[in-house]
């Protein structure tokens, strides 16, 4: 299982973090994360513009490698 960070190029959208057996369950959890939370309204459709477009990158770890975020 590895960790799969998604993450906007830019400023003011989410990004996700997932641990999956692969890049498709990960982004079938996001996919689904996203959906209920925009439905019950704790997500705005800003907060993932952009989201299933190549405006979303993501980098893949493994067990034992830390992830870093400038949050800048």
């Amino acid at each position: 299982m590895s960790m799969y960070a998604f993450y906007p190029d830019g400023h003011g959208q989410k990004s996700f973090f997932v641990c999956a057996e692969d890049l498709n369950a990960a982004t079938a959890e996001v996919d689904f994360h996203i959906k209920m939370s925009l439905k019950n309204g704790s997500l705005t459709n800003y907060d993932v513009a952009g989201w299933g477009t190549p405006y979303y990158k993501f980098e893949i770890f493994e067990g034992g490698q830390v992830a870093e975020n400038d949050n800048d």
